[in-house]
């Protein structure tokens, strides 16, 4: 009975032991929710860069005047669009002429709501319901998306986790080209 009891107790070890290691390999595998992987951008591949939309909304015609703006695409049916929006709301507190906010949603009233809830309706916001205009325009049909537009033409699309990271980036992105300087 003791051999058996024995036994049984060596091959549950082995198994706690294999389960740590599977734990491991799968842990090593799921990317880190550390403070880096929120600031990490990503090029969206599917957007039409260096496209100028056929139309603009009558919300967003100043920005195709504009030498350098940011388009914020986000979603009402998005989490981190959610937390976001908070980020955005505290941005248009500060009043910067250039940036559009975008609410990609299933139906107007729940755009509208989403602005209002987030407190981003005081700001140049277009209700785009079910993404048509910024699917149909620039192929953006992910969120949070950061558009930076230059002279009208999308200059560049990414999706990102954390409004500064986007700032900073977008703000490398506007200096001009070298070409442009000379």
């Amino acid at each position: 009975m003791i051999l058996f009891l024995s036994l049984v107790v060596l091959i549950l070890t082995g198994a706690v032991v294999v389960l740590f290691a599977m734990l491991g390999e799968l842990s090593s595998r799921v990317p880190a929710a550390d403070e880096d992987a929120r600031r990490r951008l990503e090029a969206i591949e599917t957007a039409r860069t260096g496209r100028r939309p056929d139309y603009w909304p009558a919300e967003l015609a100043h920005v195709a005047e504009q030498e350098y703006a940011l388009v914020l695409v986000l979603s009402s049916s998005c989490s981190s669009c959610e937390q976001i929006a908070g980020q955005v709301s505290r941005l248009l507190d500060r009043g910067p002429a250039n940036v559009a906010v975008v609410v990609a949603c299933g139906d107007r009233s729940r755009g509208e709501q989403f602005a209002r809830t987030h407190g981003i309706d005081r700001g140049v916001v277009y209700i785009d319901v079910e993404g048509a205009w910024s699917t149909g325009e620039f192929g953006i049909d992910t969120s949070p998306a950061a558009l930076l537009i230059r002279d009208g033409r999308l200059q560049s699309a990414l999706l990102f986790w954390d409004l500064p990271a986007v700032l900073a980036a977008v703000g490398a992105m506007s200096v001009p080209d070298k070409e442009e300087v000379a």
